[in-house]
């Protein structure tokens, strides 16, 4: 073995490794990314239940229940509300997923021997969390009412359970809604594979010799996908009410209207990046990691977001059009409580579209 013709193959294959920035991203960096995705999704830690409380009784033992949970690093009492249609009010908007109804005489119940009843109104459009946080607060109920307990009656607090937006917390309700976002990213890998052939074959240079500006090129890559999208979205959506019996309780018109900002955000990134991408296969494998990978992890798709990844969660187009989905399907919600996420994708589209303008006259002009 010779150690000179050792160290000049390793020499040789660092100096490929350090020339090639997409293997050197490869072998030293995508690790530590994978892990820290990773490590968020299967870490299996429940998230806390955000809940309110609508405290009829007042009485001492009311009160001392609501201090009880309020004291559980996994429940989080966002306040007391005075009103019923409050609690329904705060989960339409997605500010509790569950919310505590306390009726009058529950304390006079427990002191007398008697059993007691509450009511939990739990937020079904996301049927994993429902079932977890559900499970949670019935058994801090549970716990803090053995207090309570007699040789007549061993379960004194008897919690009762009212599933609003998804009844039955069918897994399939929640989750075809979301999974458009994911079925409706091909479009955009479809877009970046269209503008790196053109590059592969040769006739995206011939463009220089036209009078194409940046701002006519671009829309005109954009708009096509953006309605072939939209066809393809309509009949994702038949398919989904039609055979999946997804229960659609909002407007279509609306949900056409959200479903062109996430095209627009989507193929607008799309295209951004495949403007400083030469191939197909790397146009393939960054629409992959950009969105496909990250939209299954770490949108609330499979699991709730975690609130250290909340602002990672937040640039993803998916995590915005999931919960417009859900909102839309299962609540019947439309603009005016869906707004934020609107503007939001609308923000990335414009955003996305104006840059990859500018960088584009740059590269051909």
């Amino acid at each position: 073995m010779s150690l000179a013709r050792l160290w000049a193959i390793m020499r040789k294959e660092f100096r490929h490794i350090l020339r090639d920035r997409r293997l050197l991203f490869l072998v030293t960096v995508s690790p530590a990314i994978m892990l820290t995705a990773f490590a968020y999704v299967f870490s299996f830690d429940l998230n806390p239940a955000r809940f309110a409380i609508y405290d009829q009784d007042r009485s001492p033992q009311s009160r001392d229940l609501v201090a009880a949970l309020s004291h559980d690093r996994n429940i989080i009492v966002v306040g007391e509300v005075a009103r019923y249609d409050d609690l329904r009010e705060s989960m339409a908007a997605g500010e509790i997923k569950l919310g505590l109804v306390i009726p009058p005489g529950f304390g006079r119940d427990l002191t007398s021997g008697r059993r007691a009843s509450v009511q939990v109104l739990a937020d079904g459009s996301d049927a994993i969390n429902a079932s977890s946080q559900l499970a949670i607060l019935s058994s801090r109920i549970s716990e803090w009412g053995t207090q309570f307990e007699t040789l007549e009656i061993n379960q004194p607090v008897v919690l009762r359970a009212i599933t609003l937006y998804n009844p039955h917390i069918k897994g399939r309700y929640s989750m075809t809604p979301a999974l458009l976002a994911i079925a409706m990213i091909l479009p955009s890998m479809a877009v970046a594979l269209a503008l790196t052939r053109e590059k592969e074959l040769g006739s995206f240079e011939s463009l220089v010799a036209t009078p194409v500006r940046a701002v006519e090129y671009i829309p005109g890559k954009l708009i096509p996908y953006i309605i072939f999208g939209l066809i393809s979205a309509a009949l994702a959506v038949a398919v989904a009410v039609f055979w999946f019996k997804v229960p659609m309780k909002g407007s279509y018109l609306d949900l056409a209207g959200f479903t062109f900002l996430y095209l627009w955000a989507t193929l607008g990134i799309s295209i951004l990046v495949s403007n400083f991408i030469s191939n197909q296969s790397t146009a393939l494998r960054a629409v992959l990691l950009l969105f496909l990978v990250p939209s299954f992890f770490l949108t609330g798709l499979i699991v709730p977001i975690d609130d250290q990844a909340r602002f990672i969660a937040s640039t993803l187009p998916a995590t915005h059009f999931i919960a417009i989905n859900r909102a839309v399907f299962l609540k019947g919600q439309g603009w005016h409580a869906l707004g934020w996420h609107a503007f939001i994708l609308l923000s990335m589209g414009l955003f996305a579209t104006m840059f990859t303008i500018l960088s584009f006259k740059k590269r051909v002009g």
